[in-house]
């Protein structure tokens, strides 16, 4: 047999009950394994047809083969805490993933932009060779906003544009959320698929990277790195106890 789970069955000819009378429920899963569990609520509803039910009476069992039933109970316990612990590790790592739209060397998120009682998504590229984030005009009409002029701003291929500035409230991207900022506003020349920069002003401030193969931006890297040694942790303590006979 293999599974943490299945030391249970080695054991529980010898060590069923501590107090007057116990049950032990069993059933095999998809996977043809049998699991041992010491209540009903612990059946996964798909295999409760199948349960058998064992009984002793605890005045059979010697001192040592109630220890060692117990200490059954509690490997079962401890194994249950992994996976539930496993789970929240990568629920936690998850948390700090963004989904990017990333076209060879863009990298493009939705960025959400409040202001006042407004707030509009808008998709900027993550561009570390702009000094400050940069949105387009039609952003700043949606939010109700007339920039301040604030000279001229080149753009790629050498054009001048008439620069201005908004304050906004918040900005807010997968876990991220920064307040009180202030944007500079420009109109492009022609239409394009982004409606912005998100800048150095933002991204100077932040530890994050790029994942190109799974898609995503990971904000905040270096706790992402802690969760992601303990899950790997976890998953091999898992792993040995799954091979244990």
């Amino acid at each position: 047999m293999k599974g943490g789970y299945n030391l249970l069955a080695g054991l529980l000819a010898f060590s069923l009950v501590a107090t007057a009378q116990a049950e032990i429920f069993h059933y095999t899963d998809d996977r043809g394994r049998k699991i041992y569990v010491d209540r009903k609520s612990q059946i996964p509803a798909q295999y409760r047809d199948q349960v058998e039910v064992r009984k002793e009476e605890s005045e059979t069992l010697s001192r040592a083969e109630r220890e060692r039933r117990q200490q059954v109970l509690d490997s079962l316990e401890a194994q249950k805490g992994a996976q539930g612990r496993l789970a929240q590790l990568k629920a936690e790592m998850e948390a700090l993933e963004q989904p990017a739209d990333i076209q060879g060397n863009s990298v493009r998120i939705p960025v959400q932009i409040r202001y006042l009682t407004r707030s509009v998504s808008a998709n900027l590229i993550v561009d570390t060779g702009a000094s400050r984030t940069i949105i387009h005009r039609n952003i700043a009409r949606r939010l109700g906003v007339t920039p301040r002029p604030s000279g001229q701003a080149r753009v790629v291929g050498g054009a001048q544009l008439p620069l201005g500035i908004m304050p906004v409230e918040a900005l807010t991207f997968g876990p991220v959320t920064l307040e009180d900022r202030e944007l500079a506003v420009i109109s492009p020349s022609e239409p394009l698929e982004y409606d912005g920069l998100l800048g150095m002003d933002v991204l100077s401030s932040l530890k994050y990277e790029i994942d190109i193969e799974r898609g995503v931006v990971i904000w905040h890297a270096d706790r992402y790195r802690e969760l992601q040694a303990e899950h790997d942790e976890q998953l091999a303590i898992a792993g040995n106890d799954e091979n244990k006979p």
